[in-house]
């Protein structure tokens, strides 16, 4: 049961991390905000009964479902003019070019876009993001499977129409 951490004080704590989530499945930060919010919002409502060492993850939890209930209204746009502002470190250790990484992120369905930053960014294990995205291990591993084919062909598909960018 929570009691240890009083909930502004998480926010203080955990805000700019669960908002770089969040710009990361809507692809926009005043989107990311909005989904943060309203998130932030049920998970007040039910603090007390958060388990203390399961927060950051129960937080994730609420922000996805507010992103897919947000994303079943709205159109997602691929994001370029804030990508600055996001701190998205490469994936693989090179210097990427982050608003091409972005961009394709945001042309996957929210699920698998979901699935793909829950096992590669976050690095959760296969289990974590099925907890986190209450679904079956499998459901995980196959949105995680074709969301990364899916980030290979549109980056290979970028790639061939600028040459000059990284590769991911």
């Amino acid at each position: 049961m929570r009691g240890d951490l009083d909930f502004d004080e998480f926010v203080r704590e955990r805000y700019d991390q669960l908002l770089r989530y969040a710009v990361m499945l809507t692809g926009r930060r005043w989107d990311a905000e909005e989904v943060v919010q309203e998130a932030l919002l049920r998970c007040l409502r039910r603090w007390r009964r958060v388990p203390a060492d399961n927060a950051v993850a129960y937080a994730r939890k609420a922000i996805y479902h507010e992103f897919l209930r947000v994303a079943k209204r709205k159109a997602v746009v691929p994001l370029d003019e804030f990508a600055e502002q996001l701190g998205l470190e490469d994936f693989s250790g090179a210097v990427v070019d982050r608003d091409h990484v972005l961009i394709v992120l945001q042309q996957l369905p929210p699920r698998q876009r979901a699935a793909v930053l829950a096992r590669v960014v976050l690095d959760l294990s296969e289990a974590q993001a099925a907890a986190e995205l209450e679904c079956t291990v499998g459901t995980v591993k196959s949105l995680t499977s074709r969301g990364m084919a899916r980030v290979r062909q549109l980056w290979t598909a970028e790639q061939a129409a600028s040459p000059g960018r990284s590769r991911p």
